[in-house]
């Protein structure tokens, strides 16, 4: 029912952002059409940004300030839906990767043991290969169906965001174009992708140092910073308003009128704690969101791995702000009483 307004206002993309949204749908395997789901993304994005910008003239914000929001919304969930995409076909693929070197290896005993090519790549599809075992059947169906086996290996290799498979596939279809004996290939291609994996596991040994520091670097040690500068900015403003109400009588009219002139943001003017604050949080978020990309990009190589991570650092960093900061008031809270 709701198809075709959705279907709508999909239109509003340009083509190569849906064409980019369908191979993503494909490739992670969701099963919706496409124009739906770029219709719901939109429709959700348009009503959390306008419910924000609703809110923010709510709070006697201004109209520039809220626009601005609600444009920061807007991106952000269209970011979200977009990531969400990336997330699943990554997923899909990993999983597919995984499953990779006991399929080759199937297949290569049953060609070894007469098969052709199609029948032994048919009789590969178990259900303990996952998402692997849907692609193998595809496969088997269309070349049954009439379609060149190569043709259906290299359409493989297009609905799955994995460059391990894609490599495999074009080696298999080389092989098969040449006329060699596909079964060595196929154990060759195998002990590769195994070996493969087995280097990425090295790596991920070798940077664990590099992980260590970038999660205790932007979720510990920079929010415990912030936080301390916050409470010397508290006790500054603290300090200063005393010594400004309680200055000699016997000072100078110019002493008094620049201490009161810096107190109240004249010519001296000093930060404010509420400035600090929103300069802290703002920064501990860039900090850890982009930690996490970078994170995600030298244990895996993948952006996206580190995508997921970013909310949990987020949000970690902050209560680790928040706590220290209660922290020092708990702790040094007697020196502005």
């Amino acid at each position: 029912m709701m198809e075709r307004p959705l279907t709508t206002i999909s239109m509003i993309y340009p083509g190569f952002v849906r064409d980019r949204i369908s191979k993503l749908m494909v490739q992670g395997g969701v099963h919706m059409q496409p124009r739906v789901y770029e219709g719901t993304a939109m429709l959700w994005s348009l009503a959390f940004a306008l419910a924000f910008f609703e809110l923010s003239t709510f709070l006697f914000l201004s109209p520039l300030f809220a626009t601005i929001i609600a444009i920061l919304i807007f991106i952000l969930l269209q970011s979200f839906f977009y990531i969400l995409l990336v997330m699943v076909a990554d997923a899909r693929a990993t999983k597919i990767e995984e499953s990779l070197p006991d399929a080759l290896e199937m297949i290569s005993a049953n060609v070894r043991a007469g098969m052709t090519v199609e029948n032994a790549i048919w009789m590969a599809a178990r259900p303990e290969f996952g998402p692997l075992e849907d692609e193998i059947r595809r496969v088997s169906s269309k070349v049954f169906g009439g379609k060149p086996i190569t043709d259906a290996l290299l359409e493989m290799s297009d609905r799955v965001k994995s460059t391990t498979l894609d490599r495999a596939a074009k080696l298999l279809v080389e092989g098969i174009a040449l006329g060699g004996e596909i079964s060595p290939l196929l154990d060759e291609v195998g002990r590769d992708i195994r070996s493969t994996r087995a280097l990425k596991r090295e790596i991920l040994n070798a940077t664990m140092m590099y992980a260590i520091f970038i999660i205790f670097s932007s979720i510990f040690a920079a929010p415990f910073l912030f936080a301390s500068s916050l409470y010397y900015s508290e006790i500054s403003i603290f300090l200063l308003s005393k010594r400004t109400t309680q200055a000699p009588t016997g000072l100078p009219a110019g002493a008094l009128g620049i201490a009161s002139s810096a107190f109240k943001g004249g010519p001296v003017a000093l930060i404010s704690p509420d400035e600090v604050r929103i300069f802290a949080i703002t920064s501990i978020i860039l900090t850890t969101a982009l930690g996490a990309v970078a994170l995600g990009e030298i244990r895996h190589g993948k952006v996206s791995n580190g995508l997921r991570l970013m909310p949990i650092f987020v949000v970690t960093a902050l209560l680790v702000f928040f706590l220290a900061h209660s922290a020092l008031q708990s702790v040094f809270g007697y020196l502005i009483k």
